[in-house]
């Protein structure tokens, strides 16, 4: 456990790097898969489908897709507002998308997508925001393709030069790489039993990943 929780920089441990990531994973999938195929976090993709939706004149599509941007935007915003105005910002960078996701779980299949993955993309864009290194490392924990370069760069280094610090660098990335992709699948497989309730798994794992970060933030800090 001590080696998952940095004792220094509680907010760069390995745990919650993990924990967040996975959930990163588990509401993408969830918001592809049960809100119209868009992505929450992943505003790389919703910018490609937005193109599409627009040639496509799909209407709902460019709603959709629009929403989830704007509203990742205004997460990031409101995140730093959080980091200039309160001494446990990041506990309550959370707070969000518990709430969030508590709300939408309780909502029918036909609830609006545009609201559902709107609401989504806010809440991850202020987890993101708050959490976004691992033991001094920067990351992403809504999305995955810099985290896979980073660590297939580190073990690569590591292949030409045998610096040991590589090796622990790719290794912190392919922990994250590994978290997100289990927790897409785990979304995926989950989901036709649960459907829209599936995403109560996500708020679960936050939640107690909120209580143990602002418990150790609390004990390590004078």
């Amino acid at each position: 456990m001590d080696k998952l929780l940095n004792n220094h920089h509680v907010e760069e441990a390995r745990l919650f790097a993990v924990l967040l990531t996975f959930c990163g994973g588990f509401l993408d999938a969830f918001t592809y898969i049960q809100c119209g195929h868009t992505l929450a976090a992943a505003q790389t993709g919703n910018i490609v489908f937005l193109s599409a939706a627009l040639v496509n004149h799909n209407v709902i599509g460019i709603v959709d897709r629009c929403g989830a941007i704007l509203l990742y935007i205004i997460g990031i915003v409101v995140a730093i507002s959080f980091e200039a105005r309160l001494k446990y910002w990041r506990t309550f960078c959370l707070i969000p998308i518990l709430l969030i996701g508590t709300f939408i779980g309780a909502m029918p299949e036909d609830f609006p997508t545009y609201l559902s993955v709107g609401l989504v993309s806010f809440g991850l864009a202020l987890l993101n925001t708050a959490f976004s290194k691992i033991e001094g490392l920067g990351y992403s924990s809504v999305f995955t393709t810099g985290n896979i370069k980073k660590f297939v760069v580190a073990w690569t280094e590591y292949g030409y030069h045998h610096h040991r610090a590589d090796l622990i660098i790719g290794f912190d990335y392919f922990l994250i790489v590994v978290a997100f992709t289990v927790g897409a699948i785990s979304s995926a497989v989950i989901q036709p039993f649960l459907r829209m309730k599936t995403i109560w798994v996500a708020v679960l794992v936050i939640l107690a990943t909120d209580v143990i970060y602002y418990f150790q933030k609390r004990r390590a800090t004078p």
